[in-house]
């Protein structure tokens, strides 16, 4: 058995530490190397909301509303702890109402259908609901 001399281990914990630096900075440049690599899909939802596309923007964010667009990382209890999908929502202005236009890479392949029954029940139905109680 040859045992790892002193020189050796610190030449070990220099290469690590460089590995990790640079690591660090792949992923800060490169968000796609963040998370844990499943088979994903990308889905996409429209909805009306009889509302200003900056009434139904404020109910998502309290920043001013500057392109119409909010992207966010999203991650559904269920999915591996590690994985986030991309979210996009383009806020479309219609004649009297918003269209809601939902954007959603990196859903894992199962779980589709579950991100689509989460987005309509617990947000769109949610958000109107909201919007009837507000003058």
């Amino acid at each position: 058995m040859i045992l790892p001399t002193k020189a050796m281990t610190t030449q070990e914990l220099t290469g690590k530490r460089k590995l990790s630096e640079n690591t660090l900075q792949v992923q800060a440049s490169s968000p796609v190397a963040l998370g844990v690599r499943i088979p994903t899909v990308a889905l996409h939802m429209m909805e009306l909301f009889d509302t200003t596309v900056e009434q139904l923007y404020s109910i998502f964010t309290v920043k001013d509303l500057t392109n119409k667009k909010i992207v966010m990382k999203w991650r559904c209890r269920n999915w591996p702890e590690e994985h986030y999908a991309t979210v996009a929502l383009n806020f479309v202005p219609t004649l009297g109402q918003t269209e809601l236009q939902l954007d959603c890479k990196g859903v894992p392949v199962c779980k589709e259908e579950n991100m689509k029954f989460c987005w309509q029940k617990q947000h769109f139905e949610e958000i109107k609901g909201l919007l009837q109680l507000t003058p």
